[in-house]
């Protein structure tokens, strides 16, 4: 009998059934850790430097970009802005070889060294560990016997991406570029295959893969933005070798429950969409740029990455990039309109990815991004109340009542608002989106007589379809159990959109802080804007 053959065959079958098996998500991390020193958040700034070409490169989001160091003794020296605790850096070494010490200071007086590694042209990642350290400045040297290229310099350690929200344009024209995978535009991986080598929870921290020698094609990462984005070029760092770099977005990606109720990603997916964005490093570079023919408008976004060769360590970061029109961050403000009463608007960014998804105005193109922007909108825990004040009253004061009180979370908003004479009329509002991409609105209004204690509630229902067709269906009930009346009102146009968002930005022109001379989003009046407290 002829076994071996017969043993071949299983064996590849098994190996062919093992690649294509499903894939299992990778639990949502609420927070992540950002770069000292990039991105809209930091502070860092150069102080000084010696030996290094294109230095400004080294704060730069844009993790393709590089900068050059000779042979000999070199320095970098980073002022974070202010004392920040630190615990971790690293920086992706393209040639150059050598000792590399990290050390840290308070004051430029004294400093202490936070480790010391020495490494090799071969090392791809250069990376420092160590006690968590309070520091204002850092400084990095370098004592090279061969010269090179350094990209991608990070510290990591206290910051994280929790208490901060990114706000797009409509278009996603407006505002400064910014990567949102490896800054604050909320991006989770929600899928990873082949397994990381270098732990799953550390290559989903960082956004750092080292993917193992396997038998796959392709070395594929998932991420979940948590709302709709607006991106415009993507980028890869990468192992040293030839690479074919794609890029895939889904409207809605299509999971589905395994047996045990964990949500899985089927890998032939891939088989039914054409790729975004694709670019080649035909060189082996260790880098890429790849730019879509127009802006990709997504929730989902996949980065694959095809070795011209099975590596037995294939290390890859990558990146989407987009503009960024303003940075929302927890915040009190008070304005002053125009008929003289005060608003106290507090904005309390939620802690899930995405979050701040209620205050993008990315609109949705198609059913899918509906439902992805739904989803998002309803599980977006950013909360914004606004408290205004009559005319005459001061809001600072603890013992000063609101005439009308109103707080948004994610897709509803409730509104109390007490009248001259007494009446109060509470308003509430929610909205849903189906799997057809229709969204119904929903609002109860209850209006209570301050006379006779008797509360009329009206409920008006308003479905939208993708096409913007509206269907409004309207309930009014008197008292317990009294008189009700019905309307039906069909066939009305609405803009369906459902990013818009009305919630102020406590920011103001993209700053983290309030700004004096805002402008009322709801009217064409100038308001005076006294900022109230600031958590950054």
């Amino acid at each position: 009998m002829k076994l071996a053959p017969t043993i071949v065959l299983l064996g590849s079958l098994l190996t062919a059934g093992s690649i294509q098996a499903k894939w299992s998500r990778i639990p949502i991390i609420k927070e992540k850790p950002v770069n000292t020193i990039t991105g809209p958040a930091s502070n860092a700034s150069l102080d000084s430097s010696s030996g290094f070409g294109h230095v400004d490169s080294i704060f730069s989001s844009d993790i393709t970009a590089s900068s050059t160091v000779s042979a000999g003794k070199s320095f970098v020296l980073i002022n974070l802005g202010k004392p920040v605790l630190i615990s971790s850096s690293s920086f992706v070494n393209d040639g150059i070889e050598g000792r590399a010490t990290l050390s840290a200071s308070a004051d430029k007086s004294g400093w202490a060294v936070l480790e010391e590694k020495v490494f090799s042209a071969a090392d791809r990642t250069v990376e420092f560990k160590f006690a968590g350290m309070q520091a204002k400045f850092v400084k990095l040297e370098l004592a090279l016997s061969k010269g090179g290229i350094i990209r991608t310099l990070q510290f990591f350690g206290a910051a994280t991406d929790k208490g901060y929200a990114v706000k797009q344009s409509a278009d996603g024209k407006s505002g400064k570029p910014a990567d949102l995978i490896n800054g604050l535009g909320g991006a989770r991986v929600v899928y990873a295959a082949p397994k990381p080598a270098n732990g799953l929870d550390t290559a989903i921290t960082y956004n750092k893969f080292a993917f193992p020698e396997s038998d796959e094609k392709y070395r594929t990462i998932i991420y979940d933005f948590g709302q709709l984005r607006i991106l415009n070029e993507f980028a890869s760092v990468h192992s040293p070798r030839p690479v074919r770099f794609e890029v895939f977005a889904f409207d809605n990606l299509p999971e589905k429950e395994d047996w045990r109720g964990r949500m899985t990603f089927d890998p032939s997916d891939f088989g039914n969409l054409s790729p975004v964005a694709v670019a080649e490093d035909t060189r082996g570079t260790g880098s890429l740029k790849a730019k879509p023919a127009k802006s990709v408008k997504t929730r989902y976004l996949a980065l694959r990455w095809e070795p011209e060769f099975n590596p037995p360590d294939f290390q890859c970061t990558g990146s989407a990039g987009g503009n960024v029109m303003n940075i929302v961050t927890t915040n009190t403000v008070i304005v002053t309109n125009a008929d003289g009463t005060k608003s106290v608007i507090t904005v309390t960014v939620g802690d899930a990815h995405g979050a701040g998804a209620a205050t993008s105005d990315v609109k949705p193109d198609n059913a899918g991004q509906m439902v992805a922007q739904g989803d998002a909108r309803s599980s977006d825990t950013t909360v914004v109340t606004t408290s205004t004040y009559a005319q005459g009253v001061d809001p600072t004061d603890p013992n000063s009542v609101p005439i009308s009180t109103t707080t948004t979370t994610g897709t509803s908003t409730v509104t109390v608002t007490t009248q001259s004479d007494g009446t109060v009329v509470t308003t509430s509002s929610s909205t849903t989106t189906d799997d057809s991409g229709n969204t119904t609105t929903t609002t109860i209004t209850e209006t209570k007589d301050p006379q006779t204690g008797e509360t009329t509630t009206a409920v008006t229902q308003t479905t939208t379809d993708p096409e913007g067709n509206t269907t409004t269906t309207e309930n009014t009930n008197t008292g317990a159990g009294g008189n009700n009346s019905q309307t039906s009102t069909t066939g009305t146009n609405g803009d369906g959109n459902l990013a818009g968002g009305s919630s102020p930005s406590p920011g103001g022109n993209g700053s983290l802080s309030a700004n004096a001379g805002n402008t009322n989003s709801t009217g064409a009046n100038t308001n005076t804007i006294t900022p109230v407290a600031t958590s950054p």
